[in-house]
C-alpha cells in the first residue's frame, strides 16, 4: 500500500514536471518571439528601403514609380492612336 501511494506521489510529480518544462518552455518561446517583435517594430520605423540591394528613400521610390507610370500612359496613348488610325 505504501509502494502503491509513493508510486502515485512520484506520477503526479512527473506530470508536474511535464506541465512546468511546456510551460517553461512556452514562456521561453513567447519571451523570444516578443523580441523579434519588438525588433521588427524598430527595424520598420526606418524610412530606408533596400530595392535590389540599393538603398532607397520614399521619395526616390514615389519619383521612379511616377516616372514608370507616365511612360506606361505615354505607351498607352500612343497604342490607341496607332489603333485608332487602322
Amino acid at each position: 500500500m505504501l509502494k502503491n501511494l509513493l508510486i502515485g506521489i512520484q506520477e503526479e510529480m512527473i506530470k508536474k514536471d511535464k506541465v512546468e518544462n511546456f510551460l517553461n518552455t512556452l514562456l521561453n518561446l513567447t519571451g523570444i518571439v516578443g523580441i523579434v517583435y519588438v525588433f521588427m517594430i524598430v527595424s520598420s520605423c526606418d524610412d530606408n528601403t533596400y530595392i535590389a540591394g540599393y538603398n532607397k528613400d520614399f521619395e526616390e521610390i514615389n519619383q521612379q514609380i511616377f516616372e514608370v507610370d507616365s511612360l506606361l500612359m505615354r505607351i498607352e496613348m500612343e497604342l490607341d492612336s496607332l489603333y485608332e488610325s487602322n
